[in-house]
């Protein structure tokens, strides 16, 4: 029986983390192109009402789905009340706010559990980074 050292346990950490990394992601993806004509409704929509947009959300749709997060936080933001400049001297129109937050669950709800998701990646994805830098601490 192999000998459990913190070394060892580390990189099955780091094997482990990075697997889940990959699978949350691969469905995090999937979950997005399920939802993808529910994403351009709503984007189109927005659009239509000529609210404010950024430009990476503008343009993330040419990015496939490396910049699902992209496309998501700027509804996410506006969501939560985040107060966001579109210029340097003009702040997002208050009906933005006012249209996104009057959505109905079935429209906004799967954005908010596709964002939540994004953040539990990113809390992983640090954890990982961490335990990388402890496991070259201990091979040196």
């Amino acid at each position: 029986m192999p000998c459990l050292s913190l070394t060892n346990v580390t990189l099955l950490a780091l094997v482990i983390l990075f697997a889940a990394l990959v699978i949350m992601d691969f469905y995090s993806s999937c979950y997005f192109r399920k939802r993808e004509n529910d994403y351009k409704l709503l984007l189109s929509e927005y659009r239509q009402r000529g609210y404010d947009l950024n430009l990476m959300t503008n343009y993330a749709s040419f990015f496939g789905s490396l910049a699902n997060y992209q496309k998501i936080i700027w509804f996410v933001r506006l969501y939560n009340g985040v107060k966001m400049k579109f210029t340097k001297d003009r702040y997002v129109q208050d009906e933005a706010y006012q249209f996104i937050q009057s959505l109905p669950e079935e429209r906004i709800g799967w954005i908010l559990k596709l964002h939540r998701r994004y953040k539990l990646q990113a809390v992983i994805f640090a954890l990982w980074i961490i335990l990388g830098a402890m496991f070259l601490m201990l091979i040196k």
